[in-house]
Parts: structure tokens; sequence; C-alpha cells
């Protein structure tokens, strides 16, 4: 698998995702990438020019839960705006504080409903050039 990357993986009930990326804030943006593939069925949809600029703030006890929250607050606002994310730029990451800016749109028809990321098989490993996750998502 190269670098800035995901893919899924089977998994009984749920969806597990490994991703991968240069840096922990190209992990983090990968991981929405994700989970916007999962929800809409397609892979990179591309973002409305007009969609309007959202900005996430969060704080957590460390990276792993920083990344279930991430991943969380996306489902929330998701679930809430009727939208799914599908862009998203982290311009602040430390263990544990994010700032992200996301983009999206109000999709016609969602292929797969997600419930949550749970911390259940929750990984994150710093390799020589960099990151990889394990995350489960309920669905």
């Amino acid at each position: 698998m190269e670098a800035g990357t995901y893919q899924f993986e089977p998994h009984t009930g749920e969806v597990r995702i490994r991703i991968e990326g240069f840096s922990l804030s190209d992990l983090f943006e990968e991981a929405g990438y994700a989970l916007a593939e999962l929800m809409l069925g397609e892979e990179r949809p591309e973002t409305p020019p007009d969609a309007q600029e959202e900005h996430v703030t969060l704080e957590a006890s460390d990276t792993e839960a920083l990344l279930v929250d991430w991943l969380n607050e996306l489902i929330s606002r998701a679930d809430a705006r009727k939208q799914v994310y599908t862009d998203f730029t982290v311009d602040e990451l430390s263990e544990r504080k994010l700032h992200a800016r996301i983009r999206g749109f109000t999709p016609p028809v969602l292929k797969t409903a997600v419930k949550a990321a749970t911390f259940h098989g929750l990984e994150i490993h710093e390799h020589e050039e960099c990151f990889i996750a394990t995350v489960v998502l309920d669905v």
C-alpha cells in the first residue's frame, strides 16, 4: 500500500479501514476520504466548487482518541446537515488537538449509513516514512 491511501478490509458486521499517510495530517485527511467513499460508494467524489467551508476544532486525550473523534465529528455533521464531507484540509494537528477545514455536499442518496467510529481494534503506528492506522466503523 502506498502512503496517502486507504483500503477497506473484511470485518464481521462492520467496516475496518487501513489508512496510510505521509504525516499525521495526511492520515487524518485520508480517513476523511475513506469515510466519504464508504458513505457515497464512489472513490474520491468531487466537491462542488461552491461548497461551503466549515471549521472543525477538536481536543482529545491522545492521538487515537482524536482520530475517532475526527471521524465521529464528520459522521455527526453528515447526519445533522445531510451532507457528506469530501474535501479536507488539516491545518493544525498535535497529539491532542486538531483544527481542520472541511467541505461537502448533499448527495441524492447514501450507499452506506455510518453510525460511528469505534475504538475496537484502533491502532496508529509511525513507520519510517509514514503513519498507518486501522479503525473500525459501525455501519
